[in-house]
């Protein structure tokens, strides 16, 4: 049984197989159509209007959503993520700020330009930031929800992370579904949008709710200070790079810790540091869409939890000294 202070890390860490085979001789002009459909998905997902609904599953989980975006000249660009089942639990985008509002839990807000409860940060910005670690490539055509759609690609060029399959609407760019597979093929996460209508000018939900009150913004979770504890991470996996470090509080449990987050540019991970206390559960291995790996060193517990393989979060949480 997870423990409360698992879930608040997992709770802070949220702040199938290919349909076609691609020639190892691939032309630039294929991969560069790949990273052009990546685009015309990323541009899509920050400047189109629309009204959408979808299904995504990651586990035993199967959570329906409502999903809204506008670009208004006048209230700027505002999003909104409505879960259909169970409490009520709402994500709020107006321009760079996020609020999570939730019925079971205290609502708090976050500087971003995205949410990231579906799709990751990074499918909103250029391929090229992401090319230094994975390459997209290009399949075929495939009708999904009853549109034209172009199926994509994007693999790690370590075979040591997970890979997406994507498919676009060859009309607006909206991503139609996607499925998150590790190195061995297996799904652990889709998503499917179950209707999608794209408009001309914004949702008129979405204008108004654009002055809605943001509940607490929360410390900057990305930012470099000194932290309290000797003991931290001493080795990250390739093309992974530090993004932050600092000593905070969870935010379920109020557990002291000292936190590392980590960034490929599309995956990321979190390293926790805690002393241990009685009643904390060690030796704990989850794996998932978000994988989680805990392991007793000296007097802390050591957690890695992110999008990786289980086996690279056993090598970050071994390589914590």
């Amino acid at each position: 049984m997870i423990t409360r202070l698992y879930r608040s890390i997992l709770c802070g860490a949220v702040l199938f197989a290919g349909t076609f085979s691609v020639s190892a001789q691939q032309t630039n002009e294929q991969a560069e159509s790949g990273a052009d459909w990546f685009n015309r998905m990323a541009e899509a997902l920050t400047e189109l209007n629309f009204e959408a609904s979808l299904v995504h599953v990651h586990g035993d989980q199967i959570e329906p959503y409502q999903w809204l975006q506008g670009n208004d000249p006048e209230t700027g660009s505002t999003e909104l993520l409505i879960q259909m089942n169970g409490p009520d639990f709402r994500i709020l985008r107006v321009n760079n700020k996020v609020a999570h509002f939730n019925t079971s839990s205290s609502n708090y807000a976050l500087e971003s330009d995205t949410i990231t409860a579906i799709f990751p940060a990074a499918f909103s910005q250029p391929f090229e930031r992401l090319s230094h670690s994975y390459q997209v490539m290009v399949g075929g055509g495939a009708r999904v929800l009853g549109r034209n759609a172009q199926h994509i690609r994007i693999l790690s060029r370590d075979n040591q992370r997970y890979s997406y399959a994507l498919w676009i609407d060859r009309k607006h760019g909206m991503p139609l579904k996607m499925i998150m597979m590790n190195q061995s093929g297996d799904v652990v996460e889709q998503m499917q949008l179950t209707s999608l209508s794209v408009r001309d000018t914004a949702p008129e939900i979405t204008k108004e709710i654009s002055n809605i009150e943001m509940p607490p913004l929360l410390k900057d979770l990305r930012v470099q200070s000194a932290t309290n504890y000797s003991v931290g991470p001493r080795w990250a996996p390739r093309g992974f790079k530090l993004l932050s470090q600092q000593s905070h509080t969870l935010v379920v449990d109020a557990t002291p810790v000292d936190h590392y987050l980590f960034s490929d540019g599309l995956a990321e991970y979190s390293v926790y540091v805690a002393e241990l206390t009685e009643g904390m559960e060690t030796d704990l291995a989850l794996s998932s869409s978000h994988t989680l790996f805990s392991k007793r060193y000296n007097n802390f517990l050591v957690t890695v939890v992110g999008q990786v393989p289980l086996t690279m979060a056993q090598r970050i949480a071994a390589e914590v000294k």
